[in-house]
């Protein structure tokens, strides 16, 4: 499939995805949060698999030491990243906040209230964790995401989403709403930045030349 046409694909079901995340109340979005962290534990050994495929390929690459431990996931930093969506369960619902009211002198009264942006776009680098942060800031207020991440944590990335998807699936939400960039060309990083007729808004996280 053309990279074009694969990115419209997910541009597309991640809109849809918005709409309906866009208007789920508190529960329903910390339920999914909690299903993400206990998935999280329960699939470690797998993940731990696919993130050893990842370590071995940046070794035999030859990358930094610094760079393969922040690659790196063990049952600790598993534990840290279920532990982060417990937090933002804790967390009070920005979504339908009131920010500030007042009156117009026709007595018409307007205000300013918290809403979901919608869809998210993030272009990351080789660290697993953000997967796991990014999909769970984005799904705590309401916003389906894109994600982007390194291609060297292409495996654990894979094994991340497909464990937040599982939990997606079985609170009854769309798949969609998180789904990731498998395709490593350079094109699929510039693909999604034109993506303006469903993100709204692109994320970089990384070095000043990305940016």
């Amino acid at each position: 499939m053309e990279i074009a046409t694969y990115l419209q694909q997910i541009g597309s079901q991640a809109k849809a995805a918005a709409a309906i995340l866009g208007r789920l109340t508190a529960t329903p979005k910390n339920d999914l949060l909690k299903e993400m962290a206990d998935l999280l534990i329960r699939h470690q050994d797998e993940l731990i698999a696919a993130n050893q495929l990842d370590v071995t390929k940046a070794n035999q690459k030859g990358l930094s030491k610094a760079l393969i431990d922040r690659l790196t996931l063990n049952p600790a930093r598993i534990q840290a990243m279920a532990a982060g969506l417990q937090t933002l369960i804790s967390l009070e619902d920005p979504i339908g906040n009131i920010i500030k009211m007042w009156k117009r002198p026709n007595g018409l009264e307007i205000g300013q209230q918290r809403v979901p942006l919608g869809v998210v776009g993030i272009i990351y680098e080789a660290r697993p964790n953000v997967t796991v942060d990014a999909a769970g800031l984005c799904l705590k207020t309401g916003n389906a995401v894109i994600l982007k991440g390194g291609s060297e944590a292409l495996n654990s990335n894979v094994a991340l989403v497909k464990i937040i998807q599982l939990a997606l699936t079985r609170q009854g939400l769309p798949v969609h709403a998180v789904q990731l960039i498998e395709r490593t060309e350079r094109e699929a990083v510039i693909g999604l930045m034109r993506l303006n007729q469903y993100l709204d808004v692109l994320i970089p996280r990384g070095g000043a030349g990305l940016i």
